[in-house]
């Protein structure tokens, strides 16, 4: 039984440690945040009781939107990735928010704010402007002559693991996928992240196969994402 007690352990522990040598996306670290230092606090969705937040980095950043018919220029707003809406608070009401459903937008940004760990301005587009089918906005990663990198965020309910008791209870887990586009037209296509497969990928358009860092891929995935498409645009 020791053994097999110290062998469980020893499990545990390489895979924590596997664990937190891999990729987390800022949104994902500052969600899992919030869901860690829960007070008590949930948002109702249908039955269950949900902690953490749908919303990218929290709700009322700053930012700008792009409508057919409208623009809003260094606005609050909160994008929910359970449900694609985008909410904005108008200068004059700004305790009442407005709702953009998915569509109503073409792409909108928020603006740095390193307090919920965004670190740089973000764009998104709404996903038929790059040729997708589903009802999702996608943030702009990288973009070239050749080939376009970006981002889908969508959140879904999990099981809380710590919960026993409430069976209603609930949490928002934010998903990250990522899509390219290039220049063919052919709408987008989802990227499997990992070296070998990105190098068959784009064999087309270039030999990536000894310039990918598989460790750079792995824990700084944005910064080696966006390298590796400033190698298949350059000339």
């Amino acid at each position: 039984m020791k053994v097999i007690i110290v062998f469980f352990m020893a499990f545990v522990f390489s895979d924590a440690i596997a664990q937190q040598s891999s990729y987390f996306d800022p949104a994902q670290a500052y969600n899992r945040l919030l869901i860690e230092k829960n007070n008590g606090t949930y948002t109702r969705v249908g039955n269950f009781k949900v902690i953490g937040t749908s919303y990218l980095y929290g709700e009322k950043n700053k930012g700008d939107i792009y409508g057919t018919n409208e623009t809003g220029n260094d606005i609050l707003l909160s994008y929910d990735t359970y449900t694609q809406n985008v909410y904005f608070f108008p200068a004059s009401t700004p305790g009442v928010s407005l709702t953009k459903e998915p569509s109503s937008l073409d792409s909108f940004k928020i603006k740095k704010n390193p307090a919920v760990s965004l670190e740089e301005d973000i764009t998104f587009v709404y996903g038929t402007i790059i040729g997708a089918t589903d009802k999702s906005y996608y943030q702009v990663i990288a973009k070239g002559k050749k080939a376009n990198l970006y981002k889908r965020y969508k959140a879904e309910l999990g099981v809380v693991s710590t919960n026993y008791i409430q069976s209603e209870l609930r949490q928002f887990n934010i998903l990250v996928e990522y899509y390219y586009t290039d220049s063919t037209g052919k709408g987008t296509k989802k990227l499997k992240i990992a070296a070998k497969n990105l190098a068959k990928e784009f064999a087309s358009i270039k030999d990536l196969s000894s310039f990918i860092n598989s460790d750079e891929l792995n824990e700084f995935r944005d910064r080696e994402l966006v390298r590796i498409f400033h190698e298949l645009n350059s000339e």
